[in-house]
C-alpha cells in the first residue's frame, strides 16, 4: 500500500509541533536536543532545520563544530522519510550509507539547513515498495547563516528498503 497522504500530513504536523519534537529529540537524539536542534519546516516540498551558535555547539575556534552542523543537515534530509515511514503500513528500513560535506564559510550564529529533495526521497521509497529492493537516494542539505551565505553543503546517501511488517 502506498504512503497514506492524510497520515503523512498528520506526521508532518506532529514533528513540527514544538512539544512533540522536543520529546522526540530528547528520547531519540539527545545530543541534538542538547545542541538546540529545531525542525522549522516540514512538508511535501522542503524540510528546514536550524541549530543555534553558542557554547553548546561551538568548537575551540569559536565557530560551529562540523559534527553539530552534520546533525542539522542529516535531520533536514531524514525527517521527511521518517515521517513517510510512519505513514505506511509496511516497515521502512532507512539508514545513511555515505556522506560528503563542503564548508564555505565560518559558521556563526543560527544556521538553517534546507533540503528540497523531499519528493526525491518519496520517489525512492515508492520505488523500493514496488520493486522490493533497496534503493539508494542522494539528498542534499544546504546550511546558511542569518545573512543567507552558504556555510556548508552536505549530501547524504540514504538507503531505503520497504519490507512487510510480518
Amino acid at each position: 500500500m502506498p504512503i497514506d497522504d492524510s497520515k503523512l500530513a498528520a506526521e508532518y504536523r506532529g514533528l513540527r509541533g514544538p512539544v512533540k519534537f522536543r520529546l522526540f529529540s530528547l528520547v531519540s537524539m539527545p545530543a541534538a536536543r542538547f545542541a538546540g536542534l529545531r525542525l522549522d519546516q516540514l512538508d511535501d516540498e522542503v524540510c528546514i532545520t536550524s541549530i543555534p551558535g553558542g557554547w553548546r555547539s561551538q568548537n575551540p575556534f569559536k565557530t560551529m563544530y562540523w559534527a553539530v552542523q552534520g546533525m542539522g543537515a542529516e535531520l533536514a534530509t531524514g525527517a521527511a522519510p521518517f515521517a513517510m515511514s510512519r505513514a505506511m503500513t509496511e516497515k521502512l528500513r532507512m539508514f545513511v550509507v555515505g556522506t560528503e560535506a563542503t564548508f564555505g564559510k565560518r559558521a556563526k550564529g543560527r544556521i538553517k539547513f534546507t533540503c528540497d529533495g523531499v519528493s526525491t526521497a518519496r520517489d525512492a521509497i515508492e520505488q523500493s515498495r514496488v520493486s522490493g529492493e533497496s534503493v539508494e537516494c542522494d539528498l542534499k542539505s544546504v546550511g546558511r547563516d542569518s545573512s543567507g551565505d552558504v556555510v556548508s553543503e552536505w549530501v547524504f546517501k540514504w538507503n531505503f528498503l520497504v519490507m512487510d511488517r510480518s
